[in-house]
């Protein structure tokens, strides 16, 4: 909220003193008739630089994640660029701005030009409406609290408007050179916090992959909801684990404009601070640029394998998805690391790819619509499996897969190196699981006994509680074989007569208002967590399929999730997404130390993703759980989406770079 506030404050008092000497003039000299035009250019000019932040903002929302993150990167530093150059100009001029706008006023009076006075009205307003437009959207694309930011900056322009007509009346008396000397010194701060933000966004995009090494955990400081939180994110820039590259350019943008801003004018020589801050800014442009590269990316397609290269030692193989199903139908690979790069190439009924061995479903790629590719990773033990596209015209879309290769040895000594590693994560992931699905099977007695008790309400209560720990373990729920769906399945996932578990239950409880019927269904639904419960224990994983799961899950919140679709009674979705993400993180964090120090993927910069997810989800916690999905505007459903998609996008890449 201060951010917005001070840009709000500094541009409106800018535009406000110009615009208040002009009509005072005006009507000094009779001229009130024409204080209507300058109103009249003051509307339009505020309506052009709304246009200019709308159309800014559509296009961003209209983009590919990636995409989204590269505009983000340009507007923050236009924005940052915009202010600099203000900082330099105020310091020259604001001792004398006053006195320079009354003679000009003065002689366009003199030589009976009003129009002259009008178009300086509008061309003040308009300056300061673009930067203060791009300088708010570079705000609010970094605040933790858009509505917050969105009051900071209205607050911001009504005090300066306000403080613009005390000029115009003459009860107000500002010692400008002052007022601007502190304002800039906050926009100084603000505007290295931009920076820090376009940092993170260029590495997003691709555009920045050098200095992703995390210098410091202010995790315990930088706590995400809390007001600190905002003041210190959302002002100063800093996150909860910042990384070299943002480190780096916050001391180059606020330790030299800051010596300017505060410094006496005689002291300081403006032309030597220019030099120092332009070798500061070629400096980053030179770490960003040893650091750009694609990271190693191999794209193959139609079965073709590449070389082993950087990413542990894994090859990759292309599967495109056809209508007959998967392309090739049929592949014969070597046991190992593996890659595939699953692309959709018009295939409109098929949409996921499979590697299956017996019922269970080994790695998959979902939600692959016509036009996208997506990846996942798997270490192939030798074996026969069926490679299966759903929905594809030629044997209902399976073909075979064939790995070949020797097998790890059961006798092989303990682990250790790297194999140490991938033990340990596994190991912290199936902890998660058990204590997940102990507390899974605890509340879910507490709910079915409510349920076969009769109470509708009491039921209804503890229907939460009972759902969020088996969200939180679904990253890996492909897993579960046949308890998936016995526990998760909804209305047309599964034939009619097989349907139970909790979605059963929430539609009699929501829909028809009772438990009649639901006590043979709440039994098998407790029977089930408890087989759940044995199986988290023995359960085959490994890091590359515990990260694909976690990607998969995202994914699914993002584009279907969010929207009602899994709660369909209750629209306690909101609920389910939090639990979501916060499974999805647990599942990240065990993975995260196999990252090679070598790798594109920032840990860092996903840990910070989540953070802006779990934050973003703050205003609307209702006690322990959320407001239904139904009281969001569409705008607050594609803001959260778009956040999800923001940690799955880095998140997409884990995998490749943890397969052994």
């Amino acid at each position: 909220m201060l951010p917005t506030f001070v840009i709000g404050l500094r541009e409106g008092v800018e535009a406000s003193l110009i615009v208040g000497i002009v009509a005072t003039f005006l009507v000094g000299q009779g001229r009130r008739n024409a204080l209507k035009w300058v109103w009249l250019g003051v509307v339009g000019a505020l309506a052009l630089c709304a246009g200019v932040a709308v159309a800014l903002r559509i296009a961003e929302d209209n983009l590919p994640q990636k995409q989204q993150e590269g505009l983000e990167t340009v507007i923050g530093l236009l924005a940052v660029g915009m202010v600099t150059w203000m900082i330099f100009w105020m310091r020259k001029n604001a001792r004398t701005i006053k006195g320079d706008l009354e003679s000009k006023a003065a002689l366009a009076i003199a030589g009976g030009s009003v129009a002259t006075l009008v178009v300086m009205a509008f061309l003040a307003v308009l300056r300061e409406g673009f930067e203060t437009a791009v300088f708010l959207l570079a705000a609010f694309q970094s605040a933790s609290n858009p509505g917050a930011a969105g009051t900071g900056a209205v607050l911001g322009v009504l005090v300066a408007v306000g403080i613009g007509y005390g000029i115009y009346r003459g009860g107000v008396h500002l010692d400008l050179a002052k007022f601007f000397t502190v304002t800039a010194a906050v926009l100084v701060l603000i505007s290295a916090g931009l920076l820090c933000t376009a940092a993170h966004t260029a590495h997003e995009a691709g555009w920045l992959n050098a200095g992703q090494t995390q210098v410091l955990d202010l995790a315990w400081l930088v706590r995400p909801g809390t007001v600190l939180s905002a003041f210190l994110t959302g002002m100063l820039g800093i996150q909860p684990r910042p990384v070299v590259a943002e480190l780096v350019v916050w001391l180059l943008y606020a330790v030299p404009m800051l010596t300017l801003v505060l410094w006496p004018r005689r002291a300081l020589h403006t032309r030597t601070t220019l030099a120092f801050i332009a070798a500061g800014l070629v400096a980053a442009v030179g770490f960003a640029a040893c650091g750009s590269g694609n990271g190693g990316t191999t794209t193959v397609a139609d079965g073709k394998v590449a070389a082993a290269g950087s990413s542990g030692g894994a090859k990759t193989v292309g599967i495109t998805l056809v209508d007959a199903g998967c392309s090739p139908a049929a592949l014969k690979l070597l046991a190992g690391p593996t890659n595939f790069v699953v692309t959709n190439k018009g295939a409109d009924a098929i949409s996921e790819m499979e590697i299956v061995q017996g019922s269970d479903i080994v790695a998959e790629a979902e939600l692959v619509a016509p036009g996208l590719t997506k990846k996942f990773s798997v270490t192939l033990k030798p074996g026969k499996y069926v490679l299966s596209c759903p929905g594809g015209t030629e044997n209902d879309g399976k073909g075979t897969l064939v790995v070949t290769g020797k097998a790890a040895d059961s006798t092989d000594p303990a682990p250790t190196g790297d194999a140490a590693t991938e033990a340990t994560a596994v190991a912290t992931y199936r902890g998660y699981l058990q204590s997940q699905a102990d507390d899974l099977v605890s509340k879910t007695e507490v709910f079915t006994n409510a349920v076969k008790a009769g109470g509708v309400e009491a039921a209804k209560a503890a229907y939460v509680p009972a759902r969020l720990p088996y969200e939180r373990i679904e990253p890996v729920a492909e897993s579960f074989g046949d308890l998936d769906p016995d526990i998760d399945a909804r209305d047309g996932d599964v034939p009619a007569a097989e349907w139970g578990g909790f979605h059963r239950i929430e539609q009699a409880l929501w829909v028809s208002n009772t438990t009649v019927g639901m006590a043979p269904v709440a039994d098998k639904l407790l029977a089930d967590t408890e087989k759940l419960q044995t199986f988290v224990r023995t359960v085959k994983l490994e890091p590359a399929t515990i990260a694909n799961g976690a990607v998969e899950l995202l994914n699914e919140v993002s584009s279907s999730k969010i929207t009602g679709e899994e709660e369909r009674y209750s629209k306690v979705d909101l609920a389910d997404l939090a639990a979501n993400v916060e499974g999805s993180r647990s599942a990240f964090e065990a993975v995260a130390p196999l990252l090679p120090k070598s790798s594109p993927v920032s840990a860092t910069a996903i840990f910070n993703r989540f953070d802006a997810v779990q934050t973003a989800l703050v205003p609307y916690q209702q006690g322990e759980s959320y407001v239904l999905s139904t009281t969001l505007d569409p705008d607050q459903t594609r803001a959260l989406a778009q956040l999800v998609d923001a940690v799955a996008e880095p998140l997409s890449q884990v995998a490749e770079q943890v397969v052994t």
